[in-house]
């Protein structure tokens, strides 16, 4: 991860109840990491839900692709990492990359892609106040 790419990190300890019956994390789960990776990298760059609320648009999620390639397990550490890859005029994709820093190991790799929509549910402009916080 190098260039002049905006990257952001967020970490988290795999607790007990996100594990599935053969002792790993649950895939599904890992829907869960890439939200609260998002409200972290949100929180770094000063902006919060109520900025959504504020502007009367709100971006929805409209694919989610991950690619799994190792297991992690109860109370390993992982690191969230993600970047904007791709900027539309009413969508954006969020790559992330998350590493079990315990294992040394990569453990998934997603693409989320969002899409703006105004209160009445339409596609909408990227406003401007997130696209220059997030860049």
């Amino acid at each position: 991860m190098s260039g002049n790419i905006s990257y952001l990190t967020a970490y988290h300890t795999v607790r007990s109840y996100e594990l599935d019956s053969f002792g790993h994390v649950n895939n599904a789960v890992f829907l869960n990491y890439l939200e609260y990776a998002r409200t972290e990298y949100l929180l770094q760059r000063g902006l919060s839900f109520d900025d959504f609320e504020k502007w009367q648009k709100y971006p929805l999620v409209i694919k989610v692709d991950i690619e799994y390639k190792y297991p992690a397990r109860v109370h390993d550490k992982l690191k969230l990492s993600g970047y904007i890859s791709e900027w539309k005029k009413s969508s954006f994709t969020l790559k992330y990359r998350i590493d079990n820093l315990s294992k040394e190991r990569l453990c998934a790799t997603a693409d989320v892609v969002f899409v703006f929509t105004n209160s009445q549910g339409r596609p909408s402009a990227i406003p401007e106040q997130f696209r220059s916080r997030m860049e």
